[in-house]
C-alpha cells in the first residue's frame, strides 16, 4: 500500500513511477513541494522578498464523487494530462528573489483565470519565517477532451465528427480535427490549432485550415495581445485567405450564391505610454486586403450547384486590392473585478470596470499591384461599471472606408452589445442585453437575418427574411440547483428574445420586418464544477409571425467569459480582415 500511495502522489505532481519504483524520466526528481495550507496566509504583498514560488496543478474532478460514478471520473482523469507547472509559471509576473508586489500578484492570478483550459487559479502568500514570503500558485484544470458527433437515421448514419483536446499534453495547446459529410458536394475536412504560449512566452499562435463543401479557408496568426497594463509591447502578424460562396436569402425564392475570394495580411505593433491603470497605446501596422467577386449567381441544390435562372439580378460588387499603412491608437483606464456566475453558471471571471478605446486609421499606398486608393477607419469603445452583484457593460465597434476616387464613404459596418448582470443571491443571476449590428453603403456581399446562430434568435433558424440592420433584445433568469454529486454544476433558466430587421438599398433583398419573439426554458450545466464552459439545452417556442418559424431544440457548449463581445459570423464576413481588434479587446 505504501508503494501505491507513493505512486499516486507522484503521478498527481507530474512524475510517473513505473513498477519497481523506477522513474519514467530516467533520472532522480526532487521531492514534491509541500503545501502551506492550514497556515495563516499573509494579507498581501508589501515588498517582502520572494523566497520561493511553488506551483500546484490539479486535474478536473478533484472532489469526492458517489461510488457509482467513480469509474467515470477515473476514465476522464486517465484520458486527461494535467497542466505542466512550467506552463503556469510563464503567466506569472513575479520571480523568486524579487520584491513581492500586490499588483503583479493580482494580475498574474487574473491572467491564469482567463486561460480556457483552467477552471480557476489562486495565488496565496505565506510568511517563510525568514523575513520573506512564499508564493503558492494553485490551479485546477478544466475538462479538456473535445468530442462532437452528429448522426441520422438514414445512410450514411454518421453525419459529422470532431475530436481533439483543449490542453494537449498539458502544454496549454488546443487542437482538433473535423469531418462532415458533404452530400452532393465535397466533405468538410479541417484542422484547428492554438498554442497559448507560443515560443515559451505569453504569445498565441492560431492556425486553421478547412476544406468546405464549396470552398476552403486558411488562416494563421501570431499575436502578443495587450494582456496587462504591466507589459510594454503588443504585436500581431497574420495572413489568410478564403474561397467561398457568398449566400443571399430571398423570400419566396431559393438561396442564391456568388463566388467570392478574399485574401489578407497584416503586421503591427503597439507600445505603452503612461502609468499602469491609466495609459495610452501607440503603434502602426502594414496591411494588405484583396477581394474578388464572381458575376454569375448559382443555386445550391441537393444535386449540386446549378445556374440561377430566376432572373433576379445580384449587384456587381467591385473587386479590391489595397495596401495600407495604418496608425494604431488606444487609451485604457480600467481595473478588473473578479465575479462569479455572470457568463458562466458558477465559474469565476474578471470583468473590466472603466473605459477602453482603440482606433485604426489607414492610408492606401501606391505600390505595384495595388489598384485601390482609399482611407480606412476602424474603432472600438468599451465601458463598464459595477461589481460582483450588479454590472453594466457596453461595447461598440465600427469601421468605414473613404473612396478617394468617388469622394464618398462606403462599407460602413457597426455592431455592439449592452448588457446588465444582476446577481442578488449566490444561486440567482439575471441577464438583460441588447445586441445590434448593421451595414450602410455596402460594397461587399452582406445580409443579416434572425437565423444567424449567434446574432439571431432561437426558433427562427429557417427564416429567409434578410435585412441590412438588426437589433436583438434578450433576457434570462438563471437558477443554480444544489447538488452533491461533485460531477457538475446544474441550473435552470427561463429566457425571452425578440428581434427585428431594417432594409438598406445597398443590401440585396433586404426588408423591414416586424418584431419577432421567442420564449423558452433551458437546462444548464458546468462540467466539471465551476467550469466557465456553459453547456445548454434550450427549448424555444417562437411568438412572432415569421412563416418559417418553428419550435427549436438546441444544444451548445461555449465559454463566453473571456471576451465581452464578439461579432456574429454574418457581421464578421463583411468586415476588413486586417483590423487588429484582438490587440485591443483581450481579455
Amino acid at each position: 500500500m505504501a508503494r501505491a500511495a507513493l505512486a499516486a502522489v507522484a503521478t498527481a505532481g507530474g512524475v510517473l513511477l513505473l513498477p519497481g519504483g523506477a522513474l519514467a524520466q530516467g533520472r532522480a526528481q526532487p521531492p514534491a513541494p509541500q503545501s502551506s495550507r492550514g497556515r495563516l496566509a499573509v494579507t498581501g504583498c508589501a515588498g517582502q522578498p520572494i523566497s520561493a514560488i511553488v506551483v500546484f496543478t490539479a486535474p478536473p474532478f478533484i472532489d469526492k464523487v458517489p461510488r457509482a460514478l467513480e469509474w467515470a471520473r477515473a476514465a476522464v482523469r486517465a484520458a486527461h494530462r494535467t497542466t505542466d507547472p512550467k506552463v503556469i509559471r510563464r503567466f506569472l509576473l513575479l520571480k523568486e528573489g524579487e520584491p513581492c508586489n500586490q499588483i503583479r500578484r493580482a494580475e498574474s492570478e487574473r491572467l491564469l483565470r482567463a486561460q480556457p483550459y483552467l477552471v480557476d487559479a489562486r495565488i496565496r502568500v505565506y510568511d517563510d519565517e525568514h523575513g520573506g514570503v512564499r508564493l503558492e500558485v494553485e490551479t485546477r484544470d478544466d475538462y479538456s477532451l473535445i468530442t462532437a458527433l452528429a448522426v441520422r437515421e438514414t445512410a450514411p448514419v454518421m453525419r459529422a465528427i470532431r475530436v481533439g483536446d483543449g490542453n494537449l499534453l498539458g502544454e496549454g495547446m488546443r487542437g482538433s480535427v473535423l469531418w462532415r459529410d458533404g452530400g452532393a458536394y465535397r466533405d468538410v475536412v479541417g484542422v484547428d490549432f492554438t498554442d497559448y504560449q507560443f515560443g515559451g512566452s505569453r504569445n498565441e499562435l492560431r492556425l486553421m485550415a478547412r476544406q468546405m463543401e464549396r470552398g476552403q479557408v486558411v488562416r494563421g496568426e501570431v499575436i502578443r495581445p495587450f494582456y496587462t497594463d504591466l507589459q510594454r509591447l503588443a504585436w500581431v502578424a497574420n495572413a489568410g485567405g478564403t474561397h467561398e460562396l457568398a449566400q443571399f436569402f430571398r423570400p419566396g425564392l431559393p438561396l442564391t450564391t456568388l463566388p467570392a475570394r478574399r485574401g489578407h495580411g497584416n503586421v503591427g505593433v503597439l507600445g505603452r505610454i503612461g502609468a499602469v491603470g491609466r495609459l495610452r497605446l501607440l503603434g502602426a501596422s502594414l496591411s494588405h486586403e484583396r477581394e474578388v467577386f464572381g458575376r454569375t449567381p448559382q443555386l445550391i441544390t441537393r444535386a449540386g450547384l446549378v445556374p440561377d435562372t430566376f432572373g433576379v439580378v445580384i449587384p456587381a460588387y467591385r473587386n479590391q486590392d489595397v495596401v495600407r499603412l495604418n496608425a494604431l491608437l488606444g487609451v485604457r483606464a480600467i481595473r478588473f473585478v473578479p465575479v462569479q456566475g455572470f457568463d458562466a453558471l458558477t465559474g469565476a471571471q474578471d470583468v473590466r470596470v472603466g473605459v477602453q478605446a482603440g482606433m485604426m486609421a489607414g492610408q492606401a499606398l501606391a505600390v505595384p499591384g495595388s489598384a485601390d486608393r482609399d482611407r480606412f477607419l476602424s474603432a472600438t469603445l468599451y465601458a463598464g461599471v459595477g461589481g460582483a452583484k450588479s454590472f453594466l457593460g457596453v461595447q461598440a465597434n465600427g469601421e468605414g472606408r473613404y473612396d478617394l476616387a468617388g469622394r464618398a464613404w462606403d462599407n460602413l459596418v457597426g455592431s455592439g452589445r449592452l448588457a446588465w448582470y444582476f446577481r442578488p443571491a449566490v444561486k440567482q443571476t439575471t441577464v438583460l442585453q441588447a445586441e445590434w449590428g448593421g451595414g450602410w453603403q455596402m460594397r461587399v456581399p452582406f445580409q443579416l437575418s434572425l437565423a444567424d446562430r449567434d446574432g439571431g434568435i432561437l426558433g427562427h433558424q429557417r427564416s429567409n427574411q434578410p435585412g441590412a440592420r438588426r437589433v436583438v433584445l434578450r433576457g434570462e433568469q438563471r437558477l443554480v440547483i444544489p447538488t452533491r454529486l461533485n460531477v457538475a454544476d446544474v441550473g435552470l433558466a427561463v429566457f425571452a428574445e425578440g428581434g427585428r430587421l431594417w432594409r438598406d438599398e445597398t443590401v440585396p433583398y433586404s426588408m423591414d420586418t416586424p418584431w419577432r419573439g421567442v420564449a423558452g426554458v433551458s437546462l444548464l450545466a458546468a462540467v466539471p464544477p465551476r467550469s466557465r464552459r456553459l453547456w445548454r439545452m434550450d427549448v424555444a417556442v417562437p411568438l412572432g409571425g415569421d412563416p418559417r418559424r418553428g419550435v427549436q431544440l438546441r444544444f451548445t457548449n461555449l465559454d463566453r467569459s473571456r471576451v465581452f463581445w464578439q461579432d456574429p459570423l454574418d457581421i464578421r464576413l463583411a468586415r476588413e480582415r486586417t483590423a487588429p481588434a484582438s490587440l485591443f479587446q483581450w481579455p
